[in-house]
């Protein structure tokens, strides 16, 4: 095999593998929010009586319409109670009665809760990436190693853009902008300048 394409296959196989290690990495040590740890889930211990269980949900399922149905005083009461709670902005938890109608029980903010410990966790990993990968983009550079430099350049790209991508829906416009066009003007910088900065056209 050419030694140029051992150069290409272990530097593309560096930035996978490097990309993975990052993300299971931040998996491991720090975990992400989960929805039962907000919002209290369950399944009924008794399908047919409907014992039991709880659930935090906007809009429970029925199987026929509240006039046909066994529980229709339940499910009126229901909309009722999910009307005010919508006015607060906020769902409802409810259980099964011996009968297995939906039953009010509370008015709940864990949905909006868990949201938006979700979009705290994401930003963090927003944050950890772009700082590793960009790290690691400058360690490539100053190895001065072909095949490596090119690999842990490649994998800090693909952090930066990991982190990114899990985040990109909360950012504002203008920070998607800047985001974009500091990866354009990088990208264009590299192209103009050539990746010998980088020790790329070196060999080890």
């Amino acid at each position: 095999m050419p030694f140029k394409i051992k150069e290409t296959i272990l530097g593309i196989s560096i930035a996978i593998i490097f990309v993975f290690f990052v993300v299971f990495g931040i998996k491991a040590f720090y975990k992400e929010p989960k929805y039962e740890d907000f919002c209290k889930i369950g399944v009924p211990i008794d399908f047919v009586s409907g014992k039991g269980g709880y659930y935090a949900e906007p809009y429970p399922a029925r199987i026929k319409e509240p006039e046909q149905s066994v529980c229709a005083k339940s499910n009126i009461e229901y909309d009722k109670f999910r009307k005010t709670c919508a006015e607060k902005k906020m769902d409802v938890i409810y259980e099964y009665d011996d009968k297995g109608c939906q039953v009010a029980k509370e008015c709940t903010s864990c949905n909006v809760d868990f949201d938006k410990a979700r979009n705290v966790y994401f930003r963090n990993v927003f944050i950890i990436s772009g700082i590793v990968g960009i790290i690691v983009i400058v360690i490539g550079a100053v190895l001065h190693i072909t095949s490596v430099s090119a690999g842990l350049f490649g994998g800090g790209v693909l952090t930066i853009i990991y982190g990114t991508t899990n985040y990109w829906s909360e950012l504002a416009d203008y920070a998607r902008f800047i985001i974009l066009g500091i990866a354009l003007a990088v990208l264009i910088y590299l192209g103009y300048r050539g990746f010998s900065m980088f020790g790329f056209g070196k060999k080890e």
